[in-house]
């Protein structure tokens, strides 16, 4: 299945959108080709089923794509609006959840989890580190465990525990560490935090977020727990890692239980978009929006300082960090049976990426750090003027057998851009060449033109049909699909 891509647009509601920047418009529909061409060919060399991805500025959507089939046994249409697990990311929900039950001064970041939950039990190797709370919850420096004992991440069952069979096991389970000395990530820890939204609101937790914060972002296809009337249709099925024969395997359809507020969303790449560009608003903001500004930002915190004097890489629900050129990122990524996530965030510059796929091993985490990158790269575009040359007819796939698999010819502003497939590095499969004469074109590198030269071949009818390129003549591939 084609991707869907929508060059600069501004959301206007839930399925309305305009175009954004007009005057930048040929240069984003060049770095979008570019993408779709190397997302495309990540499906295709990973054999990945579906993805989906989305990049967004503020309040504006760069790009956003869905590529391949989420149903390998019985072929559906994906597209953008296509359903795929979140699973850990669900954790962010979670924490944004909470942090308005406290704004709403319902409950307190102090609170203890057994003065909230009478079910709550644990074995306290290391009492001296006090109560288990709420905090310590939400920045997991609660010293819980990961899991509970039922071995439920493995095949094939995939038997989350209910939550009667959650407190069984916390009961006969030891705490790891002190409470708030050592950040230790437990899915436990916010398997709680649900059950204290349900007891604290006396409803559900799907009910909560879904009434709370999907409907008001008006993130229309995102759910709490895998529901089986969509499952294989709207929503992907999951499949696993590259087993030796070269196959995937689908994964069982499963349910999360009690573990639904630490795995249980499922979303798409479009309603992740429209969660970052309200964080983007509210950090902007004087008035709550879902929650208040400070809490937000609270969330975006590194929350303590460990005892080996290191600060914590976790705020409230996300992992926090600053990078070298002084930006704050905030991140989740989730990966479970059959599916992986990611959501990165620069806070500082309000750009997001997000990216769904519905198969083990899918990474995740280089494709938005890639996308980041192209992205970036983009900038120094400068904005495209009229050109004697007709850039579109030199662009496609080339092949570079028995050496290399192929790369893609495509433009870049006012010139051509060769990325190499498939890609290990972006920034170094990625090459620019300036038109120099008739069918040739020349390297650029650092800004500066060398000596290195491409030149094209025509057919009698004056089509592209080879490149000689380092000496070597590749011919043109034809994808009837791409």
């Amino acid at each position: 299945m084609k991707k869907l891509n929508l060059i600069i647009l501004t959301l206007l509601s839930v399925n309305s959108f305009v175009v954004y920047g007009l005057e930048n418009k040929s240069k984003y529909e060049d770095v979008s080709k570019l993408i779709d061409v190397w997302i495309e060919s990540e499906k295709d060399y990973q054999d990945i089923p579906f993805i989906s991805g989305v990049v967004v500025e503020d309040q504006n959507i760069l790009w956003n794509g869905a590529f391949g089939n989420p149903n390998i046994e019985d072929p559906v249409a994906g597209n953008e609006n296509t359903i795929s697990s979140i699973c850990s990311t669900t954790k962010v929900f979670t924490a944004t959840a909470v942090m308005k039950l406290i704004d709403e001064g319902i409950i307190n970041l102090d609170d203890k989890v057994k003065d909230i939950l009478p079910k709550y039990a644990v074995i306290e190797k290391y009492p001296e580190g006090g109560d288990v709370t709420i905090r310590s919850l939400l920045n997991h420096t609660s010293g819980l465990p990961r899991d509970t004992n039922h071995g439920y991440w493995g095949a094939p069952d995939h038997a989350f525990p209910t939550e009667d069979k959650l407190f069984e096991s916390l009961a006969i389970q030891e705490t790891e560490r002190r409470v708030g000395v050592d950040m230790s990530y437990s899915n436990i820890g916010y398997a709680l935090l649900g059950l204290i939204i349900e007891k604290i609101t006396g409803g559900s937790y799907k009910n909560y977020v879904e009434s709370n914060i999907f409907k008001p972002l008006q993130m229309s296809n995102s759910v709490v727990e895998l529901p089986s009337s969509l499952y294989g249709k709207e929503h992907a099925i999951g499949y696993s890692a590259i087993n030796r024969d070269g196959k995937r395997k689908a994964a069982n359809f499963y349910q999360t239980n009690a573990m639904q507020s630490a795995a249980g969303i499922s979303s798409t790449a479009l309603d992740l978009a429209k969660f970052a560009m309200w964080q983007f608003r509210l950090a902007d903001s004087s008035k709550a929006e879902i929650i208040q500004p400070t809490s937000l930002k609270s969330m975006y915190r590194a929350q303590g300082i460990s005892k080996g004097g290191v600060e914590y890489d976790r705020g409230f629900g996300y992992e926090v960090y600053k990078d070298n050129k002084g930006s704050n990122w905030a991140i989740h990524g989730g990966v479970c049976p059959g599916y992986v996530s990611f959501l990165k965030m620069d806070v500082t510059k309000k750009k997001a990426y997000a990216f769904l796929v519905n198969a083990n091993r899918g990474n995740v985490f280089k494709y938005a750090s890639h996308l980041a990158t192209i992205i970036d790269h983009a900038q120094q575009i400068q904005n495209v003027e009229e050109n004697d040359v007709d850039l579109s007819q030199y662009t496609g796939f080339f092949n570079v057998n028995p050496w290399n698999s192929e790369y893609y010819v495509g433009k870049w502003g006012n010139g051509l851009v060769l990325l190499y497939l498939p890609v290990q590095s972006l920034k170094h499969s990625m090459t620019h060449y300036q038109h120099v004469e008739g069918d040739t074109f020349q390297l650029i590198e650092n800004g500066e033109l060398t000596d290195e030269k491409i030149h094209f071949f025509r057919d009698k009818q004056g089509k592209i049909i080879k490149v000689k390129n380092g000496g070597n003549l590749h011919p043109k591939i034809t994808y009837a699909d791409k």
